[in-house]
């Protein structure tokens, strides 16, 4: 058995130097709703708003997750350079509705315009020495097809770029539609701008997958936006710490309970809910989700209901789930 040592290790180095040189930034009193978090939990924003100190702060983990996502958003923006058609990126804008909060929002890209193809194929040739080979050749196709395509140029739009898991991505791309919250902040930045379009681009953090998914402007996602707008400016004008959030919810896209990730993810977890940690609340919750969605998996096969289902039946309504609404929307999903 070899026990030698390493002289030096390139992976510690890396690890102690990526965990050193993050800052948080101090919470300060804001009078200004951030776009990324429109959609979000109305008691966290409320409380970072008002800079009451947070209680599970982002561990190690998480900041790693959210630098490789800006690993790949570096990897988008050095394509759409190189194709020619980056306009700006992470360009600060601001709206305000009369007598309401301003948000503020850095948008990740805006790509168009009408390229110089031919410069951008020479570009790319040169590069090919340093960049991964897939790629190089990838830009070079895309390129390829645009020239093709779009010789006279594209419109401009706004791009939000979204790294996530391979059960996210297949979620995202089963339904055919984008967060909400990531919705949202992509019309925020047309709002600003006056613009029609923008696209969430959803990168399979596992296999580079991407998934594009529109949104325009008008649309009927501005009343989200701004009840959303209305009902922060009233929590902020009356200093009013808005309701607790419900541990377990019913997903109306996926016909099932899934365990609040709007707690289960909270900055505030353990001062609000009592829980230590994001693994501490999902023992307790997923269990009992499980056992409500084997409910609506016995309904679904037509399956008559044993004792434990209907004792079920019983916690879920007595947690304030419509029960027979939600066997008439299983019904319509059919």
């Amino acid at each position: 058995m070899n026990n030698r040592k390493i002289d030096w290790g390139f992976a510690q180095v890396w690890n102690k130097s990526l965990d050193e040189g993050r800052t948080e930034k101090p919470l300060l009193p804001r009078q200004k709703i951030w776009a990324s978090e429109i959609g979000g939990p109305q008691i966290d924003r409320f409380l970072k708003m008002t800079a009451v100190p947070i209680s599970n702060p982002p561990n190690p983990r998480s900041l790693r997750k959210f630098e490789a996502g800006n690993i790949w958003e570096a990897i988008i923006g050095y394509v759409l350079s190189r194709a020619g058609i980056f306009i700006d990126r992470h360009q600060w804008i601001q709206y305000q509705y009369p007598g309401l909060l301003p948000v503020s929002g850095k948008l990740d890209f805006e790509a168009g315009g009408k390229p110089d193809y031919e410069k951008s194929i020479s570009l790319i040739s040169k590069d090919f020495n340093w960049l991964p080979e897939f790629i190089s050749k990838s830009t070079l196709k895309i390129v390829e097809r645009l020239k093709k395509e779009y010789p006279d140029g594209l419109k401009n739009i706004i791009l939000e770029i979204k790294s996530c898991s391979s059960f996210m991505f297949e979620k995202y791309e089963a339904e055919g539609k984008a967060d909400p919250k990531h919705k949202l902040q992509a019309f925020h930045y047309l709002k600003c701008k006056n613009m029609p379009e923008a696209h969430i681009i959803y990168i399979n953090k596992d296999d580079a997958r991407l998934l594009e998914i529109g949104v325009f402007n008008p649309s009927p996602l501005e009343d989200v936006y701004k009840k959303d707008i209305e009902e922060m400016t009233g929590y902020i004008d009356r200093n009013e710490r808005p309701s607790l959030q419900k541990p377990i919810v019913f997903d109306e896209d996926w016909k099932s309970f899934l365990a609040n990730w709007k707690v289960g993810y909270s900055n505030y977890l353990t001062m609000l809910y009592g829980f230590k940690d994001q693994k501490e609340f999902d023992e307790k919750y997923k269990p009992i989700t499980e056992r409500f969605n084997r409910v609506l998996g016995r309904i679904e096969e037509g399956k008559d209901m044993t004792e434990n289902n209907l004792e079920a039946i019983k916690e879920i309504e007595a947690l304030g789930f419509n029960f027979e609404s939600i066997k008439k929307s299983l019904k319509k999903g059919e």
